[in-house]
């Protein structure tokens, strides 16, 4: 199945919430299997708020002189303020499906069980395959609609204030402090290699959370009233043109807009049931300025 299918099969079944709720379990679980299996047992640190409790349940574990998976508990803990960021500051949906997925992440990563030894005998590749495992864990429950809490709530908030702005690269940020901590703590290959494991996180989420992709989209009909049937099905700005057909010299009607890729298929689904004949060109990770909101 190639890549297109696959983003098909996604965004096809994206009205489903059954299917969302499944994808945020999924994603629970892909983050913590890469946290448990990969990165937890070089002794390396996921970024945001679960390596801020990885950090803080490492100093319990010296103390009790064996591994436990109090991360997953310390993680709830101090993701509850950010609920109500959540809940207040983006919408009540993706509140309901935050706390699913990190309840998720807080359920896996109890249960699935941190391994004494890595499992491939190569720290980088440890570094990289957790880091992009977390990463796409991390992306597909924001394709859901929620997240996995953290600075993923603190990424959405900052994306839908200014669409330049990504949880990828937010998350980055937020964990700079994080390895300066990790610096005056552990050995310089410990700060090393969990900058690895953040910059697999950081390019795993931007390319499988497809809200940070902005389309142009340019339709060709003939049909009046596309632009009123767009804005009412996906509430986005629409621009009218009359154009003419070259060939033809027919009066066309030219519109255009820009959504995320998240909403292809769903628009292009609109569209041509609308007007089958319609003619649409897409232009992908164009760059947007104004009053761009980033649906969720």
């Amino acid at each position: 199945m190639g890549k297109t299918k696959i983003r098909g099969v996604i965004s096809g079944v994206s009205g489903s919430v059954p299917f969302k709720i499944l994808v945020c379990i999924f994603g629970g679980f892909l983050y913590s299997l890469g946290n448990n299996v990969f990165i937890r047992p070089l002794g390396l640190y996921s970024g945001g708020v679960v390596g801020y409790s990885m950090l803080a349940t490492s100093f319990v574990e010296k103390s009790l002189g064996h591994a436990t998976n109090l991360y997953a508990i310390c993680y709830v803990v101090i993701n509850i303020p950010l609920f109500f960021l959540a809940y207040f500051g983006i919408n009540k949906r993706f509140f309901w499906r935050t706390v699913l997925g990190v309840g998720s992440i807080t359920l896996f990563g109890y249960i699935i069980p941190t391994l004494q030894t890595p499992v491939i005998d190569n720290i980088l590749a440890c570094s990289v395959i957790g880091g992009a495992l977390t990463g796409v864990g991390t992306g597909v429950t924001l394709l859901a609609g929620g997240c996995g809490g953290g600075t993923d709530i603190l990424g959405v908030w900052a994306s839908k204030k200014k669409p330049d702005n990504s949880v990828g690269k937010f998350a980055f940020i937020f964990n700079l402090f994080l390895y300066v901590i990790l610096f005056f703590v552990f050995d310089f290959q410990v700060v090393i290699y969990t900058i690895i494991v953040a910059i697999a996180n950081s390019i795993a989420i931007d390319r499988t959370h497809y809200q940070n992709i902005t389309l142009n989209l340019m339709i060709f009909t003939k049909k009046d009233g596309m632009d009123k049937y767009l804005f009412g099905k996906r509430r986005r700005g629409i621009t009218e043109w009359d154009g003419k057909g070259s060939y033809t010299n027919e009066d066309t009607k030219v519109y255009v807009t820009c959504i995320s890729k998240y909403e292809e298929h769903e628009v292009i689904d609109d569209i041509m049931e609308y007007d089958p004949q319609a003619f649409v060109i897409i232009n992908e990770h164009v760059r947007v300025r104004g009053n761009f909101e980033k649906h969720i």
